[in-house]
């Protein structure tokens, strides 16, 4: 039997399926007519078939669609998604309390689900046409030299201004943070093969839920960095601090596809919310991203002093590196160089840019 997509925040859209549309409403069936042809069974209910292998073509017509029905009454447009009964079932992906229902209705949903926006700007024109674009930040040693980067997802020059956070929040709604976080994940690779030479580390948020199987859905990143002539061992692709790891098996099917490659792994916000201290000493991040909480005003804070010890020395059993984030304070920075923490970032040293700008402070100078 055919499986469904599922309305829920929790599950990606693919990027292979079969969409399908129908409507009662004449204007919202001439509107598929004009846009898709006609229909697969031009009877009293007729559906609108589109097969896509590649996601630009589903979103340019997702995009199409939002556009001209943008402002206007609901056109009782419905939608759903088909996928290959083989392909892997969302319940390998998401922990029981995730775990989608059937759905309702043979699989249709309205058609609004997929039209998922921040402000005025569509999530699937954003990606379809590639509007955004990366800034970066330094990541330097104890001295303040740099040794890498972390790229930011930022918007285009001539964009409105968005909030990264809520564009991914937005496209979660619509399963469409799978696509966005390809493309994010394209850009930062693009951008690094034009500024940053071999040897710099190259710092790339990803969702891990969006990797409904991580092998097949990074193909394209892994391809991107060898067209470009980039060396994976410079990359380290951070587990975002907003995503679910309750999920242990799949976290870890998503390490190990990327260390296939050569590439390291980072834990944003350890010991916070999702990231606990638990599914850190489980996966083993080759980089563990101490939070600005514990930074701030670390240098006078005993509670903070042995958190960061704490970190310093689980961390160690595993031989990964502790980056601390968000040091804004010379106090900060010298207490965490005394406490022996290798790598630091944050607005002393830097601000994100659309070029990579040196340090702004260090050692000597």
């Amino acid at each position: 039997m055919p499986r469904y997509h599922v309305r829920n925040r929790h599950i990606p859209l693919r990027d292979e399926g079969l969409l399908e549309l129908a409507s009662d409403d004449l204007g919202a069936r001439a509107l598929l007519d004009e846009l898709v042809g006609p229909p697969r069974d031009p009877g009293d209910c007729p559906v609108w078939s589109v097969p896509f292998s590649k996601e630009s073509a589903f979103l340019r017509l997702i995009n199409e669609l939002q556009r001209k029905t943008s402002g206007q009454a609901p056109l009782s447009l419905r939608c759903r998604i088909i996928y290959d009964d083989e392909a892997d079932s969302e319940t390998a992906l998401h922990s029981e309390s995730a775990a989608p229902q059937e759905p309702e209705d043979e699989g249709w949903l309205p058609i609004e689900f997929l039209f998922a926006g921040v402000g005025r700007d569509r999530i699937v024109d954003l990606i379809a046409n590639k509007r955004f674009t990366s800034h970066m930040q330094p990541v330097v040693q104890p001295n303040g030299t740099p040794i890498g980067y972390e790229f930011l997802l930022r918007p285009l020059p001539e964009q409105a201004p968005f909030r990264p956070a809520e564009l991914f929040e937005a496209a979660r709604e619509s399963g469409l943070h799978s696509f966005l976080d390809r493309e994010a994940r394209l850009s930062a690779i693009r951008l690094a093969s034009s500024h940053l030479p071999q040897g710099i580390k190259k710092f790339i948020n990803f969702l891990p839920s969006s990797l409904y199987r991580p092998a097949s859905c990074l193909e394209d990143t892994f391809r991107s960095i060898k067209e470009y002539g980039m060396d994976p061992r410079d990359f380290v692709f951070e587990v975002v601090e907003t995503e679910r790891l309750d999920n242990k098996k799949h976290l870890l099917d998503v390490f190990e596809a990327y260390r296939g490659e050569g590439i390291r792994l980072a834990m944003d916000d350890v010991g916070e919310k999702y990231a606990t201290l638990d599914v850190m000493e489980t996966l083993q991040p080759d980089y563990v991203k101490l939070d600005r909480k514990w930074v701030s005003g670390c240098h006078r804070d005993t509670e903070k002093m042995r958190h960061i010890d704490d970190i310093l020395e689980r961390v160690s059993r595993f031989h990964g590196v502790v980056l601390a984030e968000g040091v804004e304070d010379e106090g900060e920075w010298q207490y965490l160089r005394r406490a022996g923490i290798p790598l630091l970032q944050g607005y002393l040293f830097g601000r994100p840019s659309p070029v990579p700008v040196p340090a702004a402070v260090g050692i000597g100078r």
